[in-house]
């Protein structure tokens, strides 16, 4: 991501600044919760039940609401008095421009995104967490102090990066969660339930993300790619042609073994896949 990593505090003299959380979903409570155990006067607002206060008493206001309600609800608290504040929003794709309204009236304006989980039922721990942040200089040290009390990791980046920056974020969390989904299907072939599923790839899952930790991706992998066994993929492809969304999430994962981690039998391989794909297409054009 070529970020640099920037931890800053606020001296022991320098009263921390309080801090309104607009969007009361997930990530705004856990968010809330974290800052208020890091000895932060918080308060929420619940942006779907709430107009919008004449005043805004708190230093900081973090939106965290719906990347695609952001421009609007900063439009709405634009008729807020901003001079002397900070506004921060949490979306990964959206640089702080999208804040513009408000830079207009007086803020200081960021973004700062924890690459994080947030989901129901669950509150995460914010320590160790990289927020990527860029926005005003004088957003950016109150923000990168804010990271730094609730233990995480201030991470700057380019307005530019961002979106390939959330692209990355999406790969290795929601996608990922698509992946385990997908395997569950497979594992149904199998005659094993999903519960079951879960419970027998926990294991390993867990080694090899140790191994990726410890040896990188290109120690960590395994099985008959790196093998170079051709007809155990033939196999593999004929079996999940039950499930026909598995098999392509199944060849696309091939593809990219293909090109970023050690194999053997490219070529054979890759003749699978396409064969497998043409057989696809003529059955899809039959059922039509």
């Amino acid at each position: 991501m070529g970020g640099q990593l920037e931890e800053v505090c606020y001296a022991p003299s320098v009263k921390r600044p309080s801090i309104t959380i607009v969007g009361a979903g997930r990530l705004g409570t856990a968010l809330a919760q974290r800052l208020s155990e890091a000895g932060y006067t918080v308060s929420k607002i619940n942006s779907r039940k709430s107009s919008r206060p004449k005043t805004l008493r708190a230093d900081v206001v973090w939106f965290c609401v719906p990347d695609g309600k952001l421009a609007h609800v900063a439009k709405a608290y634009s008729l807020s008095e901003w001079n002397g504040k900070y506004a921060f929003h949490s979306s990964g794709v959206l640089a702080s421009d999208v804040l513009a309204r408000l830079s207009d009236v007086g803020a200081s304006v960021a973004s700062a995104h924890p690459l994080m989980t947030f989901v129901k039922r669950s509150v995460p721990e914010l320590a160790g967490v990289s927020f990527v942040i860029e926005g005003d200089s004088s957003a950016v040290r109150v923000a990168r102090a804010i990271v730094h009390d609730v233990g995480g990791r201030a991470v700057r980046i380019r307005k530019q990066d961002k979106v390939p920056y959330h692209a990355f974020a999406t790969m290795i969390c929601p996608l990922l969660v698509s992946l385990l989904a997908a395997s569950e299907k497979a594992a149904a072939l199998a005659g094993i339930s999903a519960a079951e599923a879960r419970r027998r790839m926990l294991p390993i899952i867990q080694q090899t993300l140790i191994n990726y930790k410890k040896l990188g991706p290109a120690g960590a992998f395994s099985g008959p790619i790196v093998r170079g066994d051709v007809e155990t993929i033939r196999a593999h492809l004929k079996a999940l042609a039950k499930v026909p969304s598995v098999r392509k999430a199944y060849i696309a994962l091939v593809e990219s073994s293909l090109d970023f981690l050690p194999n053997r039998n490219r070529d054979e391989i890759t003749g699978v896949l396409r064969s497998s794909l043409v057989i696809s297409q003529k059955t899809r054009r039959h059922l039509r």
